[in-house]
């Protein structure tokens, strides 16, 4: 019931009442259109409004007992009907990365397997540059950066075909389907609060980073297995980054 929800939303650290309402809404709903229909007859996706909807989405998909990708869905859908809210995402996850060294293994799990709907999706709601916030350092990275990245691939390489990685991986390259250009956003935690510039991301150190990681922790996986797609959609993915390295973006 409501009163029972509130409660759970208090627990949660929902500490204003848009959050709270939107909490209530997402965790009440019967399924993914009923939760979407609710958010944009409470007025939750206006601009600015959505930023709260986007946040509470990734928190209670971290604290579920196990990935439920109802949340990868109403995110991509609340991101189709309000664009801005892919900025919300890509920060929202920047945010978790700083913490994943405290963060408990199934929160790490759930929020890798989320990305992954999200970047593997045909809508992309976000793209392969969002890891470029991860610090990568091959001899000791911290074990939840390594857990994560690891199930992160192992879901985008289960689930996507071997041209859909190829685009993901090659994305801000002329090897993409398109040149991609980053728009930043403004955004009231900007310095200033004032719009920067239209600008096209430059992802070959991540590209090399990501190639390095695939090689020492990822090829390594049982789930390698020579003709499945994981290995087909892995080695499409060192290749791509290898072959982008030189490329400017």
């Amino acid at each position: 019931n409501e009163d029972g929800l509130l409660t759970l939303a208090s627990s949660q650290r929902m500490n204003t009442d848009a959050r709270r309402s939107i909490f209530c809404i997402v965790m009440g709903s019967t399924d993914c259109d009923d939760a979407f229909e609710k958010l944009v007859r409470q007025g939750m996706l206006k601009p600015k409004a959505e930023r709260d909807v986007i946040r509470v989405i990734i928190h209670c998909c971290g604290e579920e007992k196990a990935f439920n990708p109802f949340y990868a869905y109403l995110a991509m859908r609340v991101c189709e009907f309000q664009q801005k809210s892919k900025f919300t995402m890509m920060l929202t996850f920047w945010d978790a990365f700083k913490q994943l060294k405290s963060f408990p293994v199934r929160k790490v799990a759930n929020l890798a397997k989320l990305l992954a709907h999200l970047i593997g999706s045909k809508d992309k709601c976000l793209t392969i540059g969002v890891l470029k916030r991860i610090e990568f350092s091959p001899s000791d990275m911290p074990e939840m950066i390594i857990v994560f990245l690891s199930i992160f691939m192992t879901a985008l390489f289960e689930s996507c075909d071997v041209e859909s990685i190829q685009k993901t991986f090659a994305h801000g390259t002329g090897n993409s389907s398109a040149a991609v250009k980053h728009h930043v956003e403004s955004d009231e935690d900007d310095e200033g609060g004032k719009a920067q510039t239209t600008k096209k991301e430059d992802l070959s150190d991540l590209r090399e980073s990501l190639s390095l990681f695939l090689l020492q922790y990822v090829k390594s996986s049982l789930k390698n297995v020579k003709g499945s797609t994981f290995h087909s959609n892995l080695l499409a993915a060192i290749e791509t980054c290898d072959s982008t390295k030189n490329v400017a973006s």
